[in-house]
């Protein structure tokens, strides 16, 4: 993936303000203190084991008014919860595999530090986990629940949180 990032940036004027890094997320010891503007992380957190410490470390690298942005499977998924147990379909593809709550995660964050974040459900369909009936039937409620504004009919939670300058004690 770094690769891919590297040769999509290309020749890009941005290229001297990208650095891309692959580590341990509890720890980030690559990365120093309030070093960071951005942290990204997509189709990884429910992989995760210890999410507070992951969190921690984000808040930890990151510059006053930074941002982290995530893009998780959303646990309250109608196809979680009700139809791949009705169904008998494993969803988990590692035996870690955690997935959390709209509400879970706000809290996780709270606890990390982050004291501003916005969070939406998006479009995310397993469908290579699933047959093509099911995927269909997925597509339909996903269109039903931005529509209706029905998060646990959409697959997944995008979250965006700031890294706000820490009250002065007076």
């Amino acid at each position: 993936m770094i690769a891919l990032a590297h040769a999509r940036l290309g020749n890009s004027a941005w290229t001297a303000n990208l650095t891309f890094e692959v580590g341990n997320a509890e720890k980030l010891n690559g990365i120093a203190d309030e070093s960071i503007d951005l942290a990204i992380c997509i189709g990884a957190f429910e992989h995760m084991l210890d999410k507070r410490a992951v969190l921690a470390s984000i808040y930890r690298g990151l510059k006053v008014g930074g941002r982290f942005f995530c893009l998780t499977p959303n646990a309250d998924y109608v196809w979680y919860r009700t139809i791949a147990p009705a169904l008998g379909v494993r969803t988990k593809h590692l035996s870690s595999d955690r997935l959390l709550t709209r509400e879970e995660f706000s809290m996780l964050l709270d606890q990390a530090g982050f004291r501003r974040s916005r969070s939406a459900a998006w479009t995310f369909i397993p469908k290579g986990d699933v047959p093509a009936l099911v995927a269909l039937l997925l597509t339909m409620l996903d269109v039903i629940g931005r529509y209706a504004r029905l998060d646990s009919f959409r697959g997944g939670l995008s979250l965006c949180a700031w890294k706000d300058a820490t009250p002065t004690s007076q």
